[in-house]
């Protein structure tokens, strides 16, 4: 089962939704933040500012052209090289359970996942300019969010400041108030 609307019914992807946002909020209420700082941890920035993307299989049913265990790389190269895809960094519901994952999105929300052969059952993430993505991610040598299971410099002055609008991208859809 892949979670998604391939059974011509959106309920198992609303659920797999309602799965990863319960899993995120679940995270930020246990993560104490600095008093001054705008958010505890990075689940709590994606609750607020990031956006659900529509899982979809790659297109033409070839396998996705990215090397596997190359999802930041491989999307913001992707990403950087197109006019119609946006960089999205968050988690994406694999098989079992959320990981650290990117990937791009197209105008509509529809994800394209160029390092996962089957598409996860969800995926919510922050949708950021190429060009931005791709300078913050080279000044700094990683990705914008994870490292290794770490918040990563952006993510710490984002977390303290809050994600400058000029960044964002609307794609996806909005996150469920709690």
């Amino acid at each position: 089962m892949s979670g998604h609307a391939e059974t011509g019914s959106t309920r198992p992807r609303v659920d797999m939704d309602r799965a990863l946002v319960d899993w995120l909020q679940r995270d930020a209420a246990v993560r104490q933040g600095r008093p001054s700082w705008v958010y505890s941890s990075t689940a709590a920035l994606l609750l607020d500012v990031g956006r659900l993307f529509t899982p979809a299989p790659w297109p033409g049913d070839v396998l996705p052209p990215g090397e596997p265990g190359k999802c930041f790389i491989e999307s913001i190269m992707w990403a950087k090289d197109s006019d119609e895809l946006t960089y999205v960094e968050g988690w994406a519901w694999d098989v079992a359970y959320p990981v650290e994952h990117a990937w791009c999105s197209t105008a509509g929300g529809i994800v394209r996942d160029l390092t996962w052969p089957r598409p996860g059952a969800s995926y919510l993430g922050l949708p950021v300019a190429p060009d931005a993505a791709a300078a913050l991610m080279g000044r700094h040598g990683t990705a914008l969010l994870h490292d290794n299971g770490m918040a990563t410099p952006v993510a710490l002055e984002w977390m303290r400041d809050g994600v400058p609008a000029e960044l964002l991208v609307d794609v996806g859809r909005a996150v469920p108030a709690v």
